[in-house]
């Protein structure tokens, strides 16, 4: 039998009416936005297994009833209960996991071909030679991090939260990191020693600052993406 979403939407708002709450209010207990909550609510969406089971110990209702959508007047059985606990645990733990191979891996091929970009730069002199291998860098690391957005993996693919505090700070290392090849590149050319520092300051600069919006603006969508699923 097919799983009737708007009938359990349905049930889904009878039961929060009936704690006499609003979406927002609901979705401040369980952590989610509250539009998350109307999409549950019409039927457009469903909650995970685990906010399942967290629904099922709030409203003191059968998993099972939230399932069908309706009261079948039986009470979920413990043990049952813990399972599925255990399943949607060991499913997210499986998920991370997942995430978390899949970002070292591009993590390390990202390195290697910036390092073999560099390297090019260097024994060439020139920056024309490496623009087409860059700009293919480039879309292949936009078009990961956007299958890792739109599958709301994103933050679970690294052991590092993200935070204002801690994005600046990467962005402050990846900007010097970066800054002293440019320096290094520049003075194998034969530049001016002023040149290179006031070039070198305004990239600093400014791959910070582009650095950190973008590290904030992934956290941004990958929570947004999270919250609609």
């Amino acid at each position: 039998m097919d799983t009737d979403t708007r009938k359990i939407g349905a049930f889904l708002k009878m039961l929060r009416k009936g704690k006499g709450l609003t979406q927002e209010q609901l979705a401040e207990i369980l952590l989610v936005s509250g539009r998350t909550v109307s999409r549950w609510e019409t039927g457009t969406n469903m909650p995970d297994l685990s906010v399942l089971i967290q629904m099922a110990d709030f409203y003191d209702v059968d998993i099972r009833e939230i399932i069908n959508g309706e009261r079948k007047g039986e009470s979920m059985d413990k043990e049952l209960k813990e399972t599925l606990s255990q399943v949607a645990d060991y499913s997210k733990l499986e998920k991370e996991k997942a995430a978390k191979a899949g970002n070292i891996a591009f993590g390390l091929a990202f390195g290697i071909c910036a390092v073999m970009i560099v390297i090019q730069l260097m024994v060439t002199g020139s920056l024309v030679t490496v623009i087409g291998e860059t700009l293919t860098l480039l879309i292949g690391g936009v078009t990961y991090i956007g299958i890792m957005l739109y599958n709301g993996t994103w933050s679970t693919g690294s052991r590092v939260k993200s935070t204002p505090k801690n994005d600046i700070l990467i962005s402050v290392v990846c900007a010097a990191l970066f800054t002293t090849v440019l320096i290094f590149c520049y003075s194998q050319m034969g530049a001016k020693t002023e040149q290179m520092v006031h070039i070198a300051v305004l990239f600093f600069v400014g791959t910070t600052i582009f650095g950190f919006a973008t590290l904030r603006l992934l956290d941004y969508f990958n929570r947004k993406r999270r919250d609609s699923q």
